[in-house]
């Protein structure tokens, strides 16, 4: 059987909602996804959770697929479009992200890290107050909770066009309080000197 006619059968499998054609992509294209994400990514950790993200997504909307669907291309569009979205949420970095759940640093931290990262966590909650509510709940359910956008959807009652782009508003927001508020303090500090 040719590869285009195995993957057209995966496809049909897909639509009927077969779990084994599920099987069958995950197991042909594996390695290839993951070699690509692997390549497109920085980092083995950041590249194997766009590697679930794809499949969970994959898993998700293969009931949508149109009979003719090139199956390679669209699980590789799923990969491409997932560290793109991962690329944007960088807005966030990572100590800004752990801010919000682990407020206590390590004790074997230096103490001017220690200092850097409690100044930017005071920053980022500075500006959370500071968001209107739309804003700061999204971006608690989003980042905090770890909702999807779907997820997300369902608990603001919106459709998740609405979910993207509040969130990405939010994003915006919370980034230019963030950055308001550090240029502030060091004003501050510069004065005080």
């Amino acid at each position: 059987m040719a590869a285009d006619e195995v993957d057209r059968g995966i496809v049909l499998g897909l639509l009927a909602r077969d779990n084994a054609a599920f099987d069958r992509m995950y197991g042909r294209y594996r390695e290839p996804v993951w070699a690509f994400l692997r390549r497109l990514c920085r980092s083995r950790s950041e590249a194997e959770d766009l590697f679930q993200e794809t499949w969970l997504s994959a898993a998700r909307h293969a009931h949508r697929l149109d009979a003719a669907s090139d199956l390679r291309a669209w699980l590789y569009a799923i990969a491409r479009n997932k560290y793109k979205n991962g690329r944007r949420f960088l807005v966030f970095d990572l100590r800004k992200r752990l801010a919000f759940t682990h407020e206590c640093q390590s004790e074997s931290e230096a103490p001017d890290r220690s200092f850097e990262s409690k100044q930017q966590v005071r920053a980022v909650r500075e500006a959370m107050n500071a968001m209107s509510a739309p804003s700061r709940e999204i971006i608690l359910l989003s980042v905090v909770e770890g909702l999807d956008t779907t997820a997300m959807a369902t608990v603001l009652a919106l459709r998740e066009d609405a979910v993207r782009k509040r969130l990405s508003r939010a994003r915006h927001e919370l980034t230019e309080l963030v950055a308001r508020t550090e240029r502030s303090k060091a004003t501050q500090a510069l004065r005080s000197t």
